[in-house]
């Protein structure tokens, strides 16, 4: 117990512990808004530029830009090229000068997509969106001329509205990840600094003449980084509740503590098996990286191999996003609470496993040198 309340205080008295229980929340729920708020349709400026000058051009190029509508949608002149190049546009769709004549004759065109050098990624994934659509599009009635024609003499129809169940917004979409990546990165590096940084100073010596069993140095280092970690994730979790953030209080608390638990393991046995605090923040960032792509966060999961996903459905990080996502979008049902005490119960084997070669390696450095 008198070793745990130095931890303690040792701890409370470091600057980085300020830094990653509130620095660290606040950095990467800013980092996700923007990040997020970059791919929002509110921002995207598509502009529009015709070749096409025949009589029915204006109602074929209508038909068409009908898809890319918006409220910042607009038409062009030749002066495209400067607008993409100081950022007024994020891209802008070139109509051929045959278009409508290839339409109504029922030939396939080309609409060039022409996209900006500034926030290029946000015209790359508008490009890829419109590019699947036409592809789904093709060869159904929507470019039938004989449609076409029905759609010119008819009244003007308001095309459908996209709506949803759940609210699309950024508190509703990153908050699974970011609560959960803030949880991670707190109990990693926090962690990795734990054991190492004793191992510098020399305490080890001290800890060995005191008498001090392994795993009670262990449990002290695991207690107070683990409450760091998951205090952190609760800090995170209330300021997407403030904006609106919706989900079940026991699944939240839940997969925190399984992350909170499962993370600070691994970051301790970095710190134990580290020589010194350079190393083992290094071995800690990159794993937290891979970590972070293999979140599901940032890379689409769909699009790996089968094997890849099976090996997901063992990370801890990205079983736990995958949980919270289902909670906050279905109800809740007895499978669920199945997946989410399973994944609860890897995480505590996962820990322990992590915990136990730590406390070797403790053990190993606690032993008397020998000359």
């Amino acid at each position: 117990m008198r070793l745990l309340t130095l931890e303690f205080k040792r701890v409370i008295s470091r600057p980085i512990t300020y830094i990653v229980l509130l620095g660290l929340p606040i950095i990467f729920i800013l980092l996700g808004t923007a990040f997020f708020n970059s791919f929002g349709t509110d921002s995207l400026k598509i502009g529009v530029y015709s070749e096409d000058k025949s009589p029915l051009s204006k109602f074929t190029v209508g038909v068409v830009m009908s898809l890319f509508h918006g409220g910042t949608i607009q038409y062009v002149g030749p002066d495209y090229i400067e607008k993409l190049k100081n950022g007024e546009l994020n891209a802008v769709v070139i109509i051929p000068s045959d278009f409508t004549t290839s339409l109504f004759s029922a030939r396939q065109t080309e609409i060039r997509y022409v996209p900006s050098p500034v926030d290029t990624q946000l015209s790359a994934a508008a490009y890829l969106v419109f590019k699947k659509l036409f592809e789904d599009l093709s060869g159904g009635p929507f470019f039938n001329p004989k449609v076409l024609q029905q759609m010119y003499t008819s009244s003007s129809v308001p095309a459908p509205k996209l709506v949803t169940d759940k609210e699309v917004s950024f508190s509703q979409v990153f908050a699974p990840s970011l609560i959960l990546l803030i949880t991670m990165f707190a109990g990693m590096l926090i962690g990795a600094a734990s054991v190492a940084s004793d191992k510098e100073r020399g305490l080890f010596l001290y800890y060995s003449i005191g008498k001090i069993k392994p795993y009670h140095y262990y449990l002290a280092k695991f207690t107070t980084t683990f409450l760091i970690s998951f205090v952190a994730g609760l800090v995170s979790y209330f300021v997407f509740l403030i904006n609106g953030f919706s989900i079940s209080v026991i699944v939240i608390l839940t997969v925190i503590l399984s992350n909170a638990l499962f993370h600070t393991a691994l970051g301790i046995t970095i710190s134990s098996f580290s020589q010194n605090t350079m190393s083992s923040n290094l071995i800690a960032a990159i794993l937290g990286v891979l970590l972070l792509f293999s979140s599901g966060s940032l890379m689409p999961v769909s699009s790996l191999p089968e094997l890849g996903k099976k090996i997901l459905n063992f990370v801890p990080i990205y079983k736990s996003v995958y949980l919270l996502r289902m909670a906050q979008l279905f109800s809740i049902k007895d499978d669920f609470k199945v997946l989410i005490t399973k994944n609860l119960f890897l995480s505590i084997i996962g820990a322990s496993i992590f915990g136990a070669l730590s406390i070797v390696c403790i053990k190993k450095e606690f032993s008397p040198k020998k000359s």
